[in-house]
């Protein structure tokens, strides 16, 4: 007896559609939608079901297509389908689309059910900055692990269990202390240390690194107090957080109290703010700026951005990512990458910190070029404050205000 081919409900969401409505406006976004979902309905065939969910989701149920190959048909013709830019009033533009399958069995029947595993799908594919994913009970483990450890990190914020880390930087040419950049370790219950890597990412996606980011801001302003007058640190913020107006209140009100020279604190970006909500975030960076605080893109060269963006960054710094400046001595293109940035960077007047300093040849190397700062384990990996202070002899200056 043949067996019963098995159908696919998929759910699929236009992506970034806050950032189109910013970009293009509310009018012509909904011009954009329209065309967005006929291209979807050219998606499905005559034997399937479809309609839109509301909002930017439209519903699919995939008659026989219940095989991993038939799956990947599918995802392969949605993708051919959006690879091509919309044309919106003579304009193209690139949209993209996320997609989650679940297989529809006899014990999938409840479409409801089937619908909340799809979205579980396509959250994860979101997440994954993939096209598709396809539901599995791993998929709904990963998202109650997720929301644990988002639970854990606003205990962590209460209970101050994040600590500030601190890797020095060097000036290139003197090879004195500069300052450093403050980077976030959460020491846990359980004595354990993790890093950024374990536990951003998911901050990130989720309202915890708003108040990680105002106490980051806050606890790095206040040892500034403490130290030297010519000692900065840098303090890394997300670029979503540039659209919350409260980043100019945090900052303003802590430099305020410490009485903290502005100039002393920069603000670390990624590349992705040339480009994602990129008239919200360069207002925010302006403000910043007139007020004194510096800013600096981080992790340069490895976004799209195009020279168009970079002419009107609202900047002080670049960073070189660590990726071309590594391997610098044995590639030779990596090595022009990082010359052509330095070159570039002081064209427009702004200082060049080369991270991923991994030895005293490439620190000699980028001085040589002409870069202005250097960081790494070359000179020292980030440590606790008490031990960063007393390694490099950085004294308080004045005695710190008590705690409330």
């Amino acid at each position: 007896m043949a067996k019963q081919a098995l159908n696919a409900l998929a759910v699929v969401e236009l992506a970034d559609s806050e950032t189109l409505t910013d970009v293009h406006g509310a009018q012509s976004f909904k011009l954009l939608h329209q065309q967005y979902l006929e291209r979807l309905k050219s998606w499905v065939r005559s034997c399937d079901q479809s309609r839109s969910l509301g909002g930017n989701r439209f519903l699919a149920i995939l008659k026989g297509v219940g095989a991993s190959a038939e799956l990947e048909l599918a995802a392969a013709k949605l993708r051919r389908l959006f690879e091509q830019p919309i044309d919106l009033l003579g304009k193209p533009v690139s949209v993209d689309v996320h997609a989650g399958f679940v297989i529809l069995d006899k014990q999938s029947a409840d479409i409801k059910q089937a619908i909340a595993k799809a979205s579980q799908a396509l959250s994860q594919a979101r997440k994954s900055s993939v096209l598709f994913k396809v539901y599995s009970p791993d998929i709904e483990n990963a998202v109650v692990d997720e929301h644990q450890l988002v639970s854990a990190l606003e205990a962590a914020v209460e209970l101050g269990e994040l600590r500030l880390y601190y890797q020095p930087k060097i000036h290139a040419g003197f090879q004195t202390l500069v300052g450093a950049e403050a980077l976030m370790r959460w020491h846990t219950r359980d004595k354990k240390v993790l890093y950024p890597g374990q536990f951003i990412e998911v901050a990130e996606r989720n309202s915890v690194i708003r108040p990680m980011t105002w106490w980051a801001l806050k606890s790095a302003i206040a040892r500034l107090a403490r130290w030297p007058k010519t000692l900065s640190i840098a303090v890394n913020v997300t670029p979503s957080l540039l659209q919350d107006d409260e980043i100019l209140t945090v900052v303003t009100d802590a430099l305020a109290l410490h009485e903290v020279t502005p100039s002393r604190l920069t603000v670390e970006v990624t590349e992705g703010v040339m480009i994602d909500d990129r008239l919200t975030a360069h207002q925010t960076l302006s403000q910043l700026r007139k007020s004194g605080v510096r800013v600096s893109i981080d992790d340069f060269g490895t976004g799209y951005s195009s020279l168009a963006h970079f002419r009107d960054l609202p900047a002080d710094e670049l960073k070189i990512d660590k990726g071309f400046v590594m391997p610098m001595l044995e590639s030779k293109k990596d090595m022009e990458i990082v010359k052509a940035v330095i070159d570039l960077a002081h064209n427009f007047s702004l200082k060049v910190v080369g991270e991923g300093v991994e030895n005293e040849v490439i620190a000699g190397r980028l001085s040589e070029l002409g870069c202005d700062v250097l960081q790494g384990f070359a000179y020292d990996k980030p440590l606790p404050v008490e031990e960063f202070e007393k390694r490099y002899q950085v004294q308080s200056t004045r005695t710190p205000p008590p705690k409330r």
